[in-house]
């Protein structure tokens, strides 16, 4: 695991340090997304490197690289600068795809257009493909209440005119140098449009597949239905620990960071996000996930 250091600022006295600390616990821990207040020394992201070992994985895409966020959560207290800082860590990783699992945003359409703009900067050799999460549709999106007319809509349209491939129970297949590589997007596991029998109607079985769930609590059907790979987010790294919280927002407390087996050489990553709330431990720092892609018999 390595560090990505933003915004650094000189080394000072262990007080001052001490200080910036507590505002990155206080600010992860008063909002969904957190608060941002300017240049934190500790203002870094955690990077994840794993190999994706795919069946029937050709040539082509053979050590192919994939950078995967999540739970971005554009809104007034995560900034833009910060969010375009990791679009550059991510540019510096030279990859062929990004993989974005959804929660563009928490609040208005505002902000639909401010991430757009943002991740219109995503350089991949190939693609930027996207899945929407629960906050894409309403700023309250728990368990499927909350939605806000049209904004699930606006928020599509404003990715797709940013050249993000957003995926809405389909499928898209790419080919290179004679070999193919399937995505497969989900609408979030929450809302009533989330189809993953429309979503896999045209998948070709045989080509390795990669499925994109905001939610990790649909990762079991989405791998039965043939994705080898689950990518997903939601949990911004932590398990909940209150039987409240999981009453009205209810996830798998097995899935909730990194990554699972789900049997029969098939997997699970939750990512950890990037937005920088509910960070209550070292272990829940934001997230960027980089893959590379091997073929495997």
């Amino acid at each position: 695991m390595n560090e990505i250091l933003f915004e650094t600022l000189p080394r000072r006295g262990r007080g001052k340090r001490l200080i910036k600390k507590l505002i990155w616990k206080a600010a992860g821990s008063v909002a969904l997304g957190g608060l941002y207040p300017g240049k934190i020394h500790d203002g870094w992201l955690r990077v994840e490197r794993h190999d994706m070992p795919l069946r029937n994985l050709g040539k082509g895409f053979e050590g192919a690289r994939l950078a995967h966020i999540s739970d971005l959560h554009s809104s007034p207290i995560v900034l833009d600068r910060y969010l375009r800082q990791c679009v550059e860590a991510i540019n510096r990783m030279d990859v062929e795809f990004v993989a974005i699992t959804g929660d563009f945003i928490t609040g208005t359409r505002f902000y639909a257009r401010r991430v757009a703009a943002v991740l219109k900067d995503l350089n991949p050799r190939i693609a930027t493909l996207a899945c929407l999460g629960n906050h894409d549709y309403g700023i309250f999106h728990p368990a499927g209440r909350g939605d806000k007319h049209g904004l699930s809509e606006y928020v599509s349209e404003q990715l797709w005119q940013a050249d993000v491939f957003l995926m809405l129970n389909e499928s898209r297949i790419f080919r290179r140098d004679g070999s193919c590589l399937q995505f497969v997007g989900l609408e979030d596991y929450w809302s009533s449009r989330y189809d993953p029998t429309l979503a896999f109607d045209s998948v070709r079985r045989q080509v390795p597949t990669v499925g994109l769930v905001h939610n990790p609590d649909g990762a079991v059907d989405v791998a039965a239905r043939g994705a080898d790979w689950v990518l997903s987010g939601h949990t911004h790294g932590t398990a909940p620990k209150s039987s409240f919280y999981n009453l009205v927002m209810p996830h798998h407390r097995d899935f909730y960071a990194g990554r699972y087996s789900l049997g029969q050489d098939k997997h699970l990553y939750v990512n950890r996000g990037i937005a920088y709330g509910r960070r209550r431990n070292i272990n829940s720092r934001p997230e960027i996930t980089l893959f590379t892609l091997k073929g495997h018999s």
